[in-house]
């Protein structure tokens, strides 16, 4: 599974100022083109990641517990760029974009840690269309 797991301290900081969630498998949370929203933590079960659209090489990515999904868009305030479907029932905690901002703003040493997910987003990213 894809890696973009959180330190306890970023979990910690998601479980007080999020709100649970249980989704069923088949659901899902964003669609590629939705307005951002906010970011989603996994706490049990598995999302899949996938680009929607013909003639593309993006593979899917599976993300399982203690993992972030929308964190990209939720930063940049830009629509969603991917699809998020539950595969697997999960138990999620949500985020809202302007609590997670204000959060950053109130704790800056998560910035860096924001700054490291979006590195190995993209990283990873790189790497899995170049094995393609």
């Amino acid at each position: 599974m894809g890696d973009l797991a959180i330190s306890l301290a970023m979990k910690e900081q998601i479980l007080l100022v999020g709100t649970g969630v249980s989704r069923e498998r088949g659901t899902v949370l964003f669609r590629r083109g939705d307005p951002v929203a906010g970011i989603y933590l996994i706490r049990s079960g598995t999302i899949s990641l996938v680009l929607e659209g013909a003639n593309h090489s993006f593979p899917t990515r599976l993300l399982g517990a203690g993992s972030v999904v929308g964190l990209p868009a939720t930063m940049a305030g830009s629509p969603y760029s991917l699809t998020a479907e539950v595969i697997r029932d999960a138990e999620l905690t949500f985020v809202a974009r302007e609590v997670l901002l204000e959060c950053l703003r109130q704790q800056p040493a998560l910035c860096f840690e924001v700054m490291e997910l979006l590195s190995r987003e993209i990283s990873g990213t790189r790497e899995a269309v170049k094995r393609r």
